[in-house]
Order: C-alpha cells, then sequence, then structure tokens
C-alpha cells in the first residue's frame, strides 16, 4: 500500500513537473510574435508618417506650381494689356496725326479757295465800277449806307442792302445815282437821323459790298427791305440775314 502511494506521489510530480514546463513554454512563446507585430506597426506608422511628408511635400510643390502658374499668368495679362493700351495709343496718335493733316490740307485749300474768291471778286468789282462809272465817293457811301442799316447783319443780309440800292439807281422809278437814291426823302432813315454822316464802314462791310457791286445778288429784284414778314402790301421775294426783301 505505502508502494502504491509512492508510485502515485512520483507520477504526480512528474505529472506537475511537465506541465510547469509546457506551461512555461507556453508563456515564453508569444514574445517574438509581439515584437514582430509591433516592428509591423512601427513600419506602418514610419510609412504613413513617410507619406504624410511626402503629400505635404507634393501639396508644396503644387501650391508653388499654382502661385507660378498664377504669376506668370497674371503677367502675360499685363503684356497683354499694355499691348493693347500701346497700340491704341498708337492709333489714337496716327488717327490724331490724320485729321490733322486732313485739316491742314482743308485749311490751306479754303485760304486758297477765299484769295482765288477774293481775287476774281476785286476783278469784277473794278471791272464793274469801270463799267459803271461808280465813284469811289458812290462806293463808300454805298458801304456807310450797309453799315448803318445793319452792319451785324449777315454778309448775304448786307449783300441784299447793297443790292436795293443798286436796283433803285438801275429802276426808272428812283434816282439813278446813289447818293440821289440815298437822300430822297423818307427812303432811309440813317441819312435823315445823322448816323450815316458818322458811320465807319467794318472791313466785313466793305467786302459785302464789293460783292454785291461785283454781281453778288441774294435778294432778286428787291427794291425795299424791312425787318419782318410784311411792309406796306409789297410782294415778298426773299430773305436774307435779319432782313425780308420786297418789290
Amino acid at each position: 500500500m505505502p508502494a502504491v502511494c509512492f508510485l502515485a506521489a512520483l507520477a504526480m510530480m512528474i505529472l506537475f513537473t511537465a506541465v510547469s514546463v509546457y506551461a512555461e513554454e507556453i508563456v515564453a512563446a508569444p514574445a517574438p510574435v509581439i515584437q514582430e507585430n509591433a516592428n509591423v506597426n512601427a513600419q506602418i506608422i514610419a510609412q504613413q508618417e513617410a507619406a504624410r511628408a511626402a503629400k505635404a511635400r507634393a501639396d508644396q510643390q503644387i501650391a508653388a506650381q499654382q502661385k507660378a502658374a498664377d504669376q506668370a499668368r497674371a503677367k502675360a495679362e499685363a503684356e497683354i494689356e499694355a499691348q493693347k493700351r500701346l497700340a491704341e495709343e498708337q492709333k489714337a496718335k496716327a488717327e490724331a496725326e490724320r485729321k490733322a493733316v486732313e485739316e491742314e490740307i482743308a485749311r490751306k485749300k479754303a485760304e486758297e479757295e477765299a484769295r482765288k474768291k477774293a481775287e476774281e471778286t476785286q476783278r469784277k468789282f473794278e471791272e464793274s465800277l469801270s463799267a459803271s462809272g461808280m465813284s469811289d465817293s458812290d462806293f463808300n457811301a454805298l458801304c456807310k449806307i450797309v453799315e448803318a442799316e445793319d452792319g451785324h447783319d449777315s454778309i448775304e443780309g448786307r449783300i441784299g442792302i447793297a443790292n436795293v440800292v443798286l436796283n433803285r439807281v438801275r429802276s426808272p422809278f428812283h434816282p439813278n445815282t446813289i447818293m440821289g437814291v440815298l437822300t430822297a426823302p423818307g427812303q432811309f432813315g440813317p441819312v435823315s437821323n445823322g448816323k450815316f454822316a458818322v458811320t465807319v464802314p467794318s472791313a466785313s462791310t466793305i467786302s459785302a459790298v464789293k460783292e454785291a457791286v461785283a454781281g453778288k445778288n441774294t435778294v432778286g429784284g428787291a427794291l425795299y427791305f424791312h425787318r419782318g414778314g410784311s411792309f406796306g402790301g409789297k410782294t415778298l421775294v426773299a430773305t436774307a440775314g435779319a432782313h425780308s426783301f420786297f418789290v
């Protein structure tokens, strides 16, 4: 009996020892796995950090490239705008120069036409003076009455007044001289009120009267003039300047 007990106790001891050794092996076994897992985690974290750093660098590069592209675009747009302004300025300058040349040509043409007209008027004026026998004093009297009647009227109006005087000289119903026409009773107010005597004709009035003597007529055969649309039942034939002209 004691032998059986001893054998049982020995068996239990051997079993306990075996279990203890196995347990130690089981407990000791996970250490390499844990280390391996830790290494894997560290690698994953390192890779994630590297990926984030790479993304940050890529974002910076993209931002830098975008900024450079924006600056290049802005510079290009500024250059285009500058070129556009320069082109517009050059166009405006060219247009101004063209206009100035055209105006100068027109001015010279007008001056030449005016010179020719003045020469032609003077020639006709001298021929008319010679043909009509009009004296210098007659011409001066004609200029004075036109100035006295309305020296501020248009050139056409002043020519019309001179035409009326000359038409009367040629009419069988009026005196045949300029002074005779001007001094006829009740005909020309400036003669009777003294204005005619002190009037000094302007250069433009003298020019207008010369045109009338040279043959320019703005009122046809009118023998009367008056401010207004009617004059004692007479027939209106023309208007020139501030006056109406009648027969």
